[in-house]
């Protein structure tokens, strides 16, 4: 399960800024220093907590020379890939801050917002989230951003925006609502979005990746939107459902038409290619029925197995 959920005292911590890491370890020394210098500046008590999701490119080294020089800075690494969503849940239950702030490791987040990120949330909302405008994603991941948010949108019933960002701020209470569930589809935004609580949002021009390319590929995006989709609601169980009365309706109107044909034109329906054609039909409703049930089977499986979210290896400046 989730650790250090026990309650803490994060007097004096204001702010808790948790990192993702993967896949940039050039980025890591130019984040922590543009940090440092924002949250020094707001003369505030702040923490950075760095979660290496087990990057095969050593950033685990530069995370641990960053808490060496600096005991603010907190450093986990999983034994193994665990994803980002989990990244993030560990670096949410590890920190002690009031305010939660997520952030990306690549600096298309851009460190400097954070004081009016800081001062929005405080004129009285638990969540305030980021849109990105003039992304610099390719036309291809915007696209399919949009794709996956709208189904997403309908599936789950949540209004969530393609273009909010994991860049965001949230109180205390939400992110300890959030570490308390036990959904395997570990979404921070998106389950910030579910729970209602009072937000608003903000629009920052997104800002240049520092290095190296993302590590999302179209197959790893695929499965975190069908786990996302199936994690947060049943309504994906509707679809075979609906496919199921269209192709009865459509078979029902082919049917009157043979008949029609057999009995006022006197002509004999195609027999093997009717047929093929049904079988081929109701197969694929069939099997596609199957597969998306086998999706909520394997969930309830995952969830009664109680496995940990994530594992830690090693850990840096944890109290």
């Amino acid at each position: 399960m989730i650790e250090n959920m026990e309650k803490r005292n994060r007097d004096g911590v204001d702010i808790s800024v948790v990192i993702p890491v993967y896949g940039c370890p050039e980025a890591l020394p130019e984040l922590y220093s543009r940090l440092v210098a924002v949250l020094e500046g707001m003369q505030i008590e702040f923490e950075i907590v760095m979660v290496d999701d087990s990057c095969p490119m050593g950033s685990w080294a530069t995370v641990q020379d960053i808490c060496m020089k600096d005991k603010r800075v907190k450093g986990i690494h999983f034994t193994k890939n665990f994803g980002q969503g989990c990244a993030v849940t560990a670096g949410v239950a590890a920190s002690r801050g009031n305010w939660i702030i997520t952030i990306d490791c690549d600096l298309q987040d851009v460190p400097e917002n954070i004081p009016d990120l800081y001062n929005k949330v405080l004129e009285g909302y638990d969540v305030v989230f980021v849109r990105r405008t003039k992304r610099k994603d390719p036309f291809i991941t915007q696209q399919w951003a949009k794709l996956f948010h709208k189904a997403f949108c309908y599936m789950t019933e949540v209004n969530y925006d393609f273009d909010l960002a994991t860049y965001l701020i949230a109180s205390r209470r939400a992110a300890d609502k959030f570490l308390e569930s036990k959904d395997r589809g570990r979404d921070f935004g998106m389950y910030l979005m579910w729970l209602g609580y009072k937000h608003t949002f903000m629009e920052f021009e997104h800002g240049e990746r520092h290095s190296g390319e993302s590590s999302y590929s179209f197959i790893k995006k695929v499965k975190t939107a069908v786990g996302d989709m199936t994690s947060f609601s049943n309504r994906v169980l509707y679809i075979p459902i609906y496919l199921g009365l269209l192709s009865a309706a459509v078979s029902l109107i082919y049917i009157v038409y043979v008949f029609y044909r057999f009995f006022a034109l006197g002509t004999d329906p195609e027999g093997w290619s009717t047929l093929a054609a049904a079988v081929f039909l109701f197969g694929g409703m069939i099997l596609s029925t199957l597969g998306i049930m086998g999706i909520y089977l394997g969930n309830i499986f995952d969830m009664n197995k109680d496995r940990p979210l994530y594992v830690v290896q090693d850990s840096i400046n944890l109290e």
